[in-house]
C-alpha cells in the first residue's frame, strides 16, 4: 500500500522579488486609475475604473503566495483584512463626503476660501465610495505594519497617503490645480488633510472591530 508523503517544504513567508514588482506596477496602476477618476470626465472614469480593476489584480497577485489564514495570523488574517479594509474605505468614502457637504453648509470653506464641490451627486458620492474602498484595500493588506498603537494612530498615519496622493498628483497633475491644490485656496491643504485623517479613522476602526468582535475570525466561513 503506497503512502503518502507529506509536503516537508516549508511555508512561503517572504515577497518574492517577482512579487515586489508586481505589487509596485499593481500600486501604481491603480493611483492612476483613481486619478483618472478625479477628473470626472467619461473617458476618465472608464480609464480610471480599468486601471483600478487591473491594480488590484496586480496586487492581489502579489501577494498570494504568503501563508495566511485566522490559523498563521489570528482573527485579523489577511482575507478579514481586506474584507474590512474594502467596507471600511466605502463608509470613509461616503462619511468624507457628508463631511464636505457639512463643511459648505456650515460656512467653513467659505470662510477660508477654499473652492471644492461643497454640493455632491449621487455619482460623485459613489466615485468616493470607489475611492474609499481602492483606500480600504490597502490599508488591509499594509494595517499589521502601519506605524501606531490602536486603530486611530494607524488610520490617521494612513492617511497621509492618499493626502500626500491627492496634494501632490491629483491636484496638479490630473486637475491643473497646481501643487497642494493652491488655486482651490490656500487653506486647501489642511483641509485635506483633516478630511483624510477622518476617513482613515473611520476605516481603520472597522479593520479594528473585526479583530475585536464577537464574530472573530470574521473571515473563518470563507476558509472552511
Amino acid at each position: 500500500m503506497n503512502e503518502q508523503v507529506a509536503d516537508a517544504s516549508p511555508a512561503r513567508t517572504g515577497l518574492s522579488v517577482t512579487a515586489v514588482a508586481t505589487g509596485a506596477v499593481g500600486l501604481v496602476s491603480g493611483l492612476a486609475g483613481l486619478g483618472l477618476l478625479e477628473t470626472g470626465s467619461r473617458t476618465g472614469i472608464e480609464g480610471g475604473i480599468l486601471l483600478l480593476v487591473a491594480g488590484l489584480g496586480l496586487l492581489a497577485v502579489a501577494i498570494g503566495g504568503r501563508a495566511y489564514g485566522p490559523d498563521v495570523e489570528g482573527p485579523l488574517d489577511l482575507s478579514a483584512r481586506i474584507g474590512l479594509g474594502v467596507l471600511g474605505g466605502v463608509l470613509a468614502g461616503l462619511v468624507h463626503g457628508l463631511l464636505t457637504e457639512a463643511a459648505g453648509s456650515i460656512g467653513l470653506t467659505l470662510l477660508f476660501r477654499v473652492g471644492i464641490d461643497i454640493d455632491l451627486s449621487a455619482g460623485e458620492y459613489l466615485l468616493r465610495a470607489m475611492h474609499g474602498a481602492a483606500w480600504g484595500f490597502a490599508l488591509g493588506i499594509l494595517y499589521p505594519v502601519v506605524p501606531g498603537e490602536g486603530f486611530a494612530a494607524k488610520g490617521a498615519t494612513f492617511s497621509l497617503l492618499p493626502s500626500v496622493y491627492t496634494l501632490f498628483v491629483v491636484y496638479p497633475v490630473f486637475l491643473s490645480l497646481g501643487l497642494l491644490g493652491v488655486r482651490q485656496g490656500f487653506f486647501t491643504f489642511p483641509l485635506v488633510l483633516l478630511g483624510n485623517a477622518i476617513a482613515g479613522l473611520v476605516a481603520a476602526w472597522v479593520i479594528s472591530w473585526g479583530g475585536e468582535t464577537d464574530l472573530a475570525p470574521v473571515s473563518d466561513p470563507l476558509v472552511r
